[in-house]
């Protein structure tokens, strides 16, 4: 009996041996590969397939949460994963995110307005959501990604109170 629990302890040891010699791998090549991402953000799905257009995104998007967990490479900076401070990360993101955006902006709440928040840096995100609700039509009636950020400005509180509004 003894040896069969050191079979399957050896196993998971040597599975978790393998995923983490293939995130090192891959952390150590990920320098170059900064920014280079498509649909599905960045992590080791981005390393492999980049930005290349289509379903393959969805397979990166998996990859990206099997191998390493996105919120782990954003947070540690890794595979391809970097804090961007400027405000084209900003656009890209209520670009890329609009149609998500709009729902839930139209609801007060969601994964994609949280996530607005959080890179505009408000303080109080639970107003925020509310400021957006409240002028959502001044906001969304805007078609692109900039003009929706300054409608952010000129309708809410949020040039006070997020600190990396721009």
């Amino acid at each position: 009996m003894r040896y069969d629990n050191f079979k399957k302890q050896n196993k998971l040891e040597v599975f978790v041996f393998k995923k983490l010699s293939c995130i090192i791998t891959l952390l150590a090549l990920s320098n170059g590969y900064a920014a280079h991402y498509g649909m599905a953000g960045c992590g080791v799905g981005a390393l492999v397939f980049k930005d290349q257009p289509g379903k393959i995104q969805i397979v990166a998007a998996t990859l990206n949460n099997f191998v390493s967990p996105q919120t782990s490479a954003i947070t540690s900076g890794t595979s391809g994963c970097y804090e961007e401070n400027s405000s084209s990360a900003k656009l890209d993101y209520i670009e890329i995110n609009k149609v998500s955006l709009k729902s839930d902006a139209a609801r007060g709440n969601g994964e994609t307005l949280s996530g607005l928040s959080t890179l505009l840096g408000c303080q109080n995100s639970g107003l925020f959501h509310s400021e957006v609700k409240t002028n959502y039509n001044a906001i969304f009636g805007q078609e692109s990604a900039q003009e929706i950020l300054e409608a952010i400005k000129m309708h809410t509180s949020a040039q006070q109170t997020c600190n990396t509004l721009g």
